[in-house]
């Protein structure tokens, strides 16, 4: 059985974060927390609730990798940890949807988190959501916590 601890705990207060970051924003200004079909949890961030296509909208959605073993049951492992943060928002003739700031502030929050980013353009006119996050490959992956170091100075 699959742990959600972590993966819970982080959206549970990046939402937190971003509700304030957003508050009052003239773009994106809601974040909806939700599950996706396999039980990860997902946030969606968009201007007034408007999850449509062609609408500024961001997902993000942590998952841990698939550990490489079974348990003693024969069933698969899914580690505590590492996990992985996907980032998904939907591009307008070649740029992104949501502006520049609004993914920097996502971005930049979940780095601190140490995960690595996978990061996720989605076709234009196709809306944002867990199924379309899990049609697309990552375009880009960062992994942030590569270059942390660790021990001590």
């Amino acid at each position: 059985m699959k742990s959600l601890a972590k993966a819970d705990a982080t959206l549970r207060d990046l939402a937190e974060v971003l509700k304030r970051r957003f508050d009052g924003s003239a773009t994106i200004d809601t974040v909806r927390e939700l599950r996706d079909s396999d039980g990860w949890p997902m946030l969606i961030c968009s201007d007034g609730g408007t999850e449509t296509a062609g609408n500024p909208v961001i997902g993000v959605r942590v998952k841990s990798y698939d550990a490489v073993s079974k348990d003693v049951f024969g069933n698969d492992l899914d580690a505590f940890t590492p996990h992985h943060c996907e980032i998904a928002y939907e591009l307008d003739t070649g740029n992104p949807e949501p502006s520049a700031l609004d993914l920097t502030e996502v971005t930049a929050e979940l780095a601190k988190r140490g995960f690595a980013l996978e990061i996720k353009e989605i076709a234009d006119g196709t809306a944002v959501d867990a199924t379309s996050m899990s049609a697309k490959e990552a375009d880009r992956v960062i992994e942030v916590q590569d270059e942390w170091p660790t021990k001590g100075a």
